[in-house]
């Protein structure tokens, strides 16, 4: 069992050292590959004149640069996309269909932060009220609609104002007397006119 584990770390050592070496060398060959394509830029002793038109030609080599950046990153966009549409029509010629991975959700996680999204929204907002919409009408209005300022014929107004027109204005009646319904008025009149 000992040597097992002597054995797992001889290779763990041996794999990180091929690791460190891999990384040194793929440092050196970039190194490498930048001062190939980048000379050493030398400004001693140069004037005015002579360091714009070195800036000019930086400036030029490093827009080459972007443009050919530029153009190999579509080809390989190009590239990547014609590889993805050759896979698609070979899987459709053998019969084999890939199935994206689908991600695992908790269903009652999911609910439970809908719930709490919209109780935020309601709390947010101040509450279920504000939510709704307004009518444009305030709740508290009376609903009075003047109808050319008539009421009808058996309202007590209308019954005082008739006895006024028949002329018995004269008679005041008590403040604590009750007012009698519209017939018993009707046949008052009609006995005291017979009196008359």
């Amino acid at each position: 069992m000992a040597k097992m584990a002597d054995d797992q770390q001889v290779a763990v050592q041996k794999t990180a050292e091929e690791l460190k070496r891999q990384q040194e060398k793929d440092a050196a060959d970039r190194a490498q590959f930048i001062s190939n394509k980048v000379p050493k830029l030398n400004v001693d002793g140069l004037d005015k004149g002579s360091l714009e038109n070195k800036v000019r030609e930086m400036y030029d080599t490093v827009c080459r640069l972007e443009e050919e950046k530029y153009d190999w990153e579509y080809k390989l966009r190009k590239l990547d996309y014609e590889i993805s549409e050759l896979n698609i029509v070979a899987n459709d010629i053998k019969g084999h269909f890939v199935k994206p991975a689908l991600k695992k959700i908790s269903k009652a996680e999911q609910k439970l932060a809908k719930i709490a999204e919209v109780k935020s929204k309601l709390q947010g907002t101040g509450g279920f009220r504000e939510n709704l919409k307004s009518t444009g009408q305030s709740k508290y209005a009376i609903d009075d609609k003047d109808e050319g300022g008539k009421k009808p014929e058996w309202s007590q107004d209308a019954l005082k104002q008739h006895k006024d027109d028949d002329g018995l204005a004269g008679e005041a009646t008590a403040p604590d007397e009750e007012e009698k319904p519209a017939e018993e008025e009707e046949e008052e009149e009609e006995e005291e006119e017979e009196e008359e």
